[in-house]
C-alpha cells in the first residue's frame, strides 16, 4: 500500500470508483486463457480477520490484523490453525511511552523468538516474545513519534520506514534503526536519512520511504520515485550509501501545490517493495500503480509490474528484466509484496491474485503458475516449506474474512477457499482507523 500524502485521499479514491478501477468483488477474473493447467493448488486454508501482511516462520505465519497480530500453526499443512489472536494494547499498558500511540498495524515481521507489530495508524512499533507462538507476549512499545509504515527484524535490530515532513510531504523520509536486542527496552541507535545523500530527492515532495528489506550487512529501501537506495549498516549506528537505483524521471523535482496526486498514484516510478535474491546479484522493486482513476485507457503491460535489477556491481547497476501485470479485467491488478527464492518469485497482484516465475534467467522470466479465484484479493505471496502462502486482503466488513491459503504446485484442489473472499481495495491507501 501506499503512503497517503496528502488529505485528498478521498478524491482519489471517488476518481478510481468513477473510473471502474475498484472493480466489484463478483467480477469475472479468470486466468488469461492456456493458464488453466499451470494453475497453484490449494491444499489448505486459515480464515484470519482483516488479513493483510503475511510471513512465515518455520511452522507458524504471522499475519497482521489492522489492530494486532494473528498466529497460524500450520506444522501439518493440511490442518493449519488459528492459535493466537491479539490486540496491540496501548503503551502504557506495557511499560512504553505514554505519548505513543497504537493501530493501523498492516505489518508484521519475525526474526527468531520475536516478532515485531508496526504501527501505520500509530507512532511506532510493538515488539512481541513469540517463543510461545500460542500465547504470545507483548513485551515493549518503542515510540518513533510518527507512523510505521513496514518494518523489518533482523539479529537484534528494528528497521522502521519513517516519513516525517515540514513544509513539504516526506521530505524527511528516513529509515530508523532500533536495537532490540533487549525487546523488553528497544532503543534507537541510529537512523539512513534520505535527504543526506540525495536532498533533491528528500525535498521534492514524492519520495516516502515505503518498505524495507535487511540482507547481510545491506539495507535496501524503497522509496517511491526516488527508486532504491541501498545501505551498509554493519555499523547500525551509523549507516553508509552503497548504491541508488531506479528513480523515475523527475523524481528530485519540487512538486507543485496543490500536491500531484495523480504523478504520485499513477505517474513513474512508485517504488514500493524491494527484495534481493539470496546471493544479491538480482534486486526485484515492486511497482505500485493505479492509472485507470487518471487515464481512459491505461496501458496492460506498462505499469505495476516487477523490475528486475542486475546488482552484482554496485557501481554499474541495470535494469535486465520485467514482470508485467497480469492481463486481468477486475479490480486492482497492479504488484503487491512478493518472495524471491534462489530461481523463483512469488508474487501478490491484489485482485490479480497470485503468481510464480521461474527466474533463472532473469531477461526473460517465465510464468510457471497462477492462482486466482473470483472475489478475492491478494496482499502477500511468500514462500515456506515447499508452499506458496497467500495472503488474502480482508476487507473492513462485517460479512468477509481474510486469511491464509496454503498453495501448491501438485497437491491440493483447484478451487477457492471456503471462507467468504474478500472485498477489492478501497483504494490506493487504507487508513484502518478512519471511518466509513
Amino acid at each position: 500500500m501506499p503512503l497517503d500524502p496528502t488529505p485528498s485521499r478521498r478524491t482519489v479514491i471517488k476518481s478510481l470508483a468513477a473510473a471502474g478501477v475498484l472493480g466489484s468483488a463478483d467480477a469475472a477474473s479468470a486466468d488469461p486463457p492456456g493458464e488453466r493447467d499451470e494453475q497453484l493448488r490449494l491444499f489448505s486454508e486459515q480464515a484470519a480477520d482483516n488479513a493483510m501482511e503475511v510471513v512465515t516462520q518455520q511452522n507458524h505465519a504471522y499475519v497482521a490484523t489492522g489492530d494486532g497480530m494473528a498466529i497460524v500453526d500450520w506444522r501439518n499443512p493440511s490442518r493449519p490453525e488459528l492459535v493466537a489472536d491479539i490486540e496491540a494494547s496501548d503503551p502504557d499498558e506495557i511499560g512504553g511511552d505514554d505519548e505513543g500511540s497504537v493501530g493501523g498495524i498492516l505489518d508484521v515481521k519475525v526474526d527468531g523468538d520475536l516478532a515485531a507489530m508496526a504501527h501505520n495508524g500509530g507512532t511506532g512499533i510493538t515488539t512481541v516474545d513469540v517463543s510461545d507462538p500460542e500465547n504470545p507476549d507483548e513485551l515493549a512499545f518503542q515510540n518513533a513519534g510518527h507512523g510505521v509504515h513496514n518494518a523489518f527484524l533482523k539479529d537484534g535490530y528494528a528497521y522502521l520506514t519513517i516519513n516525517e515532513s515540514d513544509e513539504n510531504v516526506f521530505s524527511e523520509a528516513r529509515t530508523d534503526i532500533v536495537d532490540v536486542s533487549d525487546p523488553s527496552d528497544p532503543e534507537k541507535v541510529g537512523e539512513y536519512r534520505l535527504g543526506d545523500d540525495f536532498p533533491e530527492f528528500a525535498a521534492a515532495g514524492v519520495n516516502p520511504n515505503h518498505d524495507v528489506y535487511v540482507q547481510g550487512d545491506l539495507l535496501y529501501q524503497a522509496y517511491w520515485d526516488a527508486g532504491v537506495v541501498v545501505a551498509d549498516v554493519s555499523d547500525p549506528t551509523d549507516p553508509e550509501l552503497v548504491a541508488q537505483f531506479g528513480d523515475a524521471p523527475g523524481a528530485d523535482t519540487p512538486q507543485p501545490d496543490p500536491f500531484p496526486v495523480e504523478r504520485y498514484y499513477a505517474g513513474e516510478g512508485n517504488a514500493h517493495y524491494v527484495q534481493p535474491s539470496p546471493d544479491g546479484d538480482l534486486t526485484f522493486v515492486g511497482d505500485e500503480k493505479f492509472p485507470g482513476a487518471f487515464q481512459e485507457d491505461p496501458p496492460t503491460e506498462e505499469f505495476g509490474g516487477v523490475r528486475i535489477f542486475d546488482t552484482s556491481d554496485w557501481n554499474d547497476v541495470e535494469q535486465v528484466g520485467f514482470i508485467a501485470p497480469p492481463d486481468v479485467d477486475v479490480g486492482l491488478r497492479t504488484s503487491h509484496n512478493f518472495d524471491v527464492t534462489a530461481n523463483r518469485i512469488h508474487t501478490s497482484w491484489y485482485n490479480g491474485g497470485v503468481r510464480v516465475h521461474d527466474i533463472t534467467d532473469p531477461t526473460d522470466p517465465e510464468l510457471l503458475y497462477s492462482y486466482n479465484p473470483e472475489g478475492y484479493s491478494f496482499w502477500t505471496a511468500v514462500r515456506g516449506r515447499g508452499f506458496t502462502l497467500g495472503g488474502i486482503y480482508g476487507a473492513r466488513s462485517d460479512i468477509h474474512d481474510g486469511g491464509v491459503v496454503f498453495l501448491h504446485a501438485d497437491r491440493g484442489q483447484r478451487r477457492a477457499p471456503s471462507f467468504e473472499g474478500s472485498a477489492p481495495p478501497s483504494g490506493p491507501e487504507i487508513d484502518v482507523d478512519e471511518e466509513e
